[in-house]
């Protein structure tokens, strides 16, 4: 099983399963303030801008890492500049959390280049991603 919570941010996955067709990727946008038109407007996002999805633990202020994939645009399969950026999740991707007996919460941060986070610890709070144990581990 993966999906996303009723809260659209909360990500829910059992790990080592194989995505579905329904779902297999996190999309996302980038709203920003334009001050010319002082309108909300979507980013676009370019061919060669660097991508980050990073998952870490809850628990404790260092940044331990659990997974963290890099990718740009065109490594994506993009051919021309977009507002709207999927990132695949696989099986493979959900085999990378440690096995435990039970759920487990840990956060996620997606980032564009090193230094703007486009979704992760906000005024909500941190962004979660619940793994559920895999009953053949």
């Amino acid at each position: 099983m993966i999906r996303i919570g009723e809260d659209q941010e909360t990500i829910y996955i059992t790990r080592g399963d194989q995505p579905t067709k329904e779902f297999n990727r996190l999309a996302f946008y980038y709203p920003i303030y334009n001050f010319t038109t002082e309108k909300e407007e979507n980013y676009m996002f370019q061919l060669e801008d660097k991508i980050t999805f990073v998952v870490v633990n809850k628990k404790g202020y260092t940044k331990e890492e659990i997974f963290k994939k890099d990718y740009t645009l065109r490594d994506l399969g993009y051919t021309e500049p977009t507002e709207v950026v999927e990132i695949p999740i696989t099986a493979e991707d959900t085999e990378k959390f440690p096995l435990t007996n039970k759920t487990k919460t840990y956060w996620f941060e997606i980032s564009l280049g090193d230094d703007i986070t486009i979704l992760g610890h906000d005024e909500t709070g941190g962004k979660k991603i619940v793994v559920y144990p895999n009953a053949d581990d």
